[in-house]
């Protein structure tokens, strides 16, 4: 896990849209396992092969889609992530339609149950969101996390 106080040491713009949290999250999915320079070589071409990450586009992708996507050199082909994508859309889109946008739902964990809640809650809704991938999605949105910090600090003593 990168060092938390690293990331935070550095500026990272807040999501747009609801759209631009969901290409993060995917982009933590994806990067899962690789490294940083395999997941940029190839972004630009799974960013148009999933629509621009438009999650009303990417939640109804059906077995055809996924089937080219796993034939499109551009993409990584991993049939797990792509799917866990696929279903993180549509998960994303049942937030917006309960909490408003996706930012709202963030902002609510935080506010009811503090960072634990939210990566708790993360963890348990979305695939391929463990507890380092939560911290990484989160601290790219630009939230704040003390404790992920501090259990970081402790465990690089």
């Amino acid at each position: 896990m990168p060092n938390p106080s690293e990331w935070r040491s550095h500026h990272v713009e807040r999501p747009q849209n609801d759209n631009d949290y969901f290409e993060r999250m995917s982009r933590v999915v994806f990067m899962s396992g690789l490294n940083w320079k395999t997941l940029e070589k190839k972004w630009s071409g799974i960013k148009t092969a999933f629509a621009g990450f438009d999650i009303e586009t990417v939640s109804h992708f059906d077995e055809a889609k996924i089937d080219a996507l796993m034939a499109n050199p551009d993409v990584i082909r991993n049939l797990s992530k792509i799917k866990a994508v696929i279903g993180n859309a549509e998960e994303v889109d049942k937030i917006i339609r309960e909490y408003g946008s996706f930012e709202r739902y963030l902002q609510r964990l935080q506010d009811d149950g503090g960072e634990d809640q939210l990566r708790s809650d993360i963890s348990k809704r979305f695939a391929f969101m463990g507890k380092r991938t939560t911290v990484i999605f989160l601290y790219s949105v630009g939230l704040e996390l003390p404790k992920a910090s501090e259990e970081w600090q402790d465990r690089h003593a």
